[in-house]
């Protein structure tokens, strides 16, 4: 049988094993079985399934849904198994501010970490150890533009998620934001002509990319068309700072967004987990802590809290933020999920989901589905409009376990591809789609 072969010992540890117990090898543990009792099952297993596939044949999400395709907030992705195990530990679920570094340098390291690998995915020199949510996270990158600059009025792009602007306009209660829309153009992305109209004595542009209909926003032209306007990128779907150009190096100031894709599963609307960046010279403008790296007195490596302009810390009117928290769990699970993937790993996912996207939009096209901007650049999500009602065509589809993507209007689904997928899923999605009429 071979056993040996998946237990976690060397060959000559196998043979001692063996020997300690007597036996020449793994079978003879089973002597006292009759032989006419023994199966041989070897020629009826179905053939070895990979960990996605093994998953998809077992899993639902409880509804009887097996394939989703909703996106727009909140991405289906895979997650390593290993992470669930690691996470659950005593000392990381009970981990609680670190205010005495010296006792907590396991979570202080893990907030560096977090903030090294996060800071390089967006292009910034820093990063925040953790925010709220993406929408949140948002709304913490304009007050952040408002210190900076001394001016209040900040510019949005009109496809950015509509519960970031919801939120923004809870937040703001209509007292600390002044703001503007800024049009969007024939290929579903900001207007040039329409922002050189508007960004005089604006504070910054809110940009988001991939924007609410999943095309790609030009972030270098606009950073042009801006000059000394600051500009904030926006990434709600973080799995596509794995494969397009980083939004630091296209000239954003400041990056903020949901980190959902990074090894956090949908768990009926939460948790989340926002990140923010910048450079340097914005260090003193940014919310919440920045954990830097130091030496101890023995000149050891060692963590410490390097920034915490919070109200816990300082007064009240003199923090950079009073909403802003350490996420420290959901950044452990960020962190531990970057860490097993690694560049290659977290590259041919943003790949595949892409590939996907790509196929689900052609095969759309060729059955006949209106899609949203057809010829423009996406990355994994677009919107197709229903000739049937979007609520319909999601309730058909439900019943053949998809959920077509998000209903984003009355006509218009929002479909969201992964690297979970397959030709057939994607085959199968596009047929149920185009079938209700």
């Amino acid at each position: 049988m071979n056993a040996h072969r998946y237990l976690p010992v060397s060959e000559t540890e196998y043979k001692q094993e063996m020997k300690d117990l007597g036996i020449s090898d793994a079978d003879d543990l089973f002597h006292a079985i009759p032989a006419a009792m023994r199966g041989n099952t070897t020629t009826t297993l179905e053939p070895a399934m990979g960990e996605i596939a093994l998953r998809d044949h077992f899993e639902t999400d409880g509804n009887g849904i097996r394939h989703s395709f909703i996106g727009g907030n909140g991405h289906v992705h895979y997650i390593p198994s290993i992470i669930a195990p690691l996470i659950s530990r005593g000392e990381f679920l009970t981990a609680y501010t670190p205010y005495q570094p010296e006792v907590s340098q396991g979570t202080l390291q893990a907030m560096f970490e977090y903030q090294s690998m996060m800071a390089n995915l967006m292009g910034a020199e820093i990063s925040n150890a953790s925010l709220y949510d993406g929408s949140t996270a948002m709304l913490e990158a304009c007050t952040m533009a408002q210190r900076i600059t001394q001016k209040s009025r900040i510019l949005f792009g009109s496809l950015i998620h509509p519960e970031y602007i919801e939120t923004m306009k809870t937040y703001s209660l209509g007292e600390i934001f002044t703001h503007d829309f800024v049009a969007t153009d024939a290929q579903g992305r900001i207007d040039l002509a329409d922002l050189a109209s508007q960004k005089t004595d604006a504070a910054a542009l809110v940009v988001q990319t991939p924007n609410y209909f999943g095309i790609i926003e030009d972030l270098a032209a606009v950073k042009k068309a801006l000059g000394d306007v600051l500009l904030i990128v926006v990434v709600t779907e973080a799995m596509s700072l794995a494969l397009l150009r980083s939004p630091g190096s296209l000239g954003a100031d400041i990056i903020c967004g949901e980190a959902q894709s990074f090894g956090i599963p949908l768990s009926f609307g939460g948790p989340w987990l926002g990140f923010l960046g910048a450079s340097t010279a914005f260090t003193r403008n940014m919310p919440g802590r920045l954990i830097g790296e130091a030496r101890d007195a023995n000149g050891e490596r060692a963590f410490v809290v390097t920034l915490a302009t919070r109200e816990q810390h300082i007064r009240r009117e003199k923090a950079t933020s009073n909403i802003c928290t350490n996420q420290g769990l959901m950044a452990l699970r960020c962190t531990i999920y970057l860490s097993v993937m690694g560049k290659q790993g977290l590259r041919r996912a943003a790949e595949r989901s892409a590939k996907f996207a790509a196929l689900g939009r052609a095969k759309a096209v060729a059955l006949g589905l209106k899609v949203l901007y057809p010829e423009s650049s996406i990355f994994n999500e677009f919107v197709v409009e229903t000739s049937a009602p979007a609520s319909r065509v999601f309730d058909e589809c439900a019943k053949q376990g998809i959920a077509p993507g998000a209903v984003i209007g009355e006509n218009r689904l929002l479909a969201a591809f992964n690297e979970t997928m397959s030709v057939e899923i994607v085959e199968r999605w596009a047929k149920a789609v185009s079938a209700v009429k």
